[in-house]
């Protein structure tokens, strides 16, 4: 059997395993040596540290990131690239990711492929702030203001039901998984 029997012709979306925490180095290197068109979504979240809440930036897969090419032409050259590990196969075979796929990912993802992983605070939700001078304090929503990202809170101060409004991003906020259907 010829090997070029065994390539899609033309340009096809392939799933490209990086080496670990490499995936944006490996984008770069497809994109700036072989000028492909790449696809890196990434997530970034909020995590309690000790020096307090930080936002972190991560793969939304790690270990993987999408490239357009022509699997016959450049196969090599991709396999190759710098912080890319190899092609995945499956059955033997590397298999080409449906446009629509990539198209339904990018649909969520700002301008730089980033989504933001957390859900918005409902009414009635319980949540912690994680700044200020009550900081770890427990509160919970009982009006939502988007437009001026703040939100009224209800909290027990010395016994007393007391009721405030507080900045969206003083407060935790749930982990929303990237591939959740709403």
């Amino acid at each position: 059997m010829e090997l070029s029997s065994q390539f899609k012709k033309g340009e096809h979306w392939y799933c490209v395993r990086s080496k670990p925490k490499k995936e944006r180095m490996a984008a770069r290197s497809l994109e700036s040596l072989h000028g492909l068109k790449v696809f890196c979504p990434q997530i970034r979240f909020q995590r309690k540290t000790v020096r307090g809440p930080v936002w972190f930036q991560e793969a939304m897969f790690p270990g993987y990131l999408f490239a357009r090419f022509d699997l016959f032409e450049m196969k090599r050259a991709v396999s190759y690239a710098p912080g890319v590990l190899h092609l995945p196969m499956f059955n033997g075979k590397i298999i080409s990711v449906p446009h629509t796929v990539i198209e339904a990912l990018q649909k969520d993802l700002d301008a730089e492929n980033v989504i933001e992983a957390i859900t918005p605070l409902a009414m009635g939700e319980e949540t912690t702030i994680l700044t200020g001078s009550m900081q770890g304090l427990k509160v919970k929503v009982i009006k939502l203001m988007p437009a001026q990202e703040r939100v009224g809170v209800l909290m027990e101060m010395m016994g007393t039901l007391v009721e405030t409004e507080i900045s969206i991003h003083a407060l935790e906020h749930r982990m929303k998984h990237p591939m959740a259907v709403e």
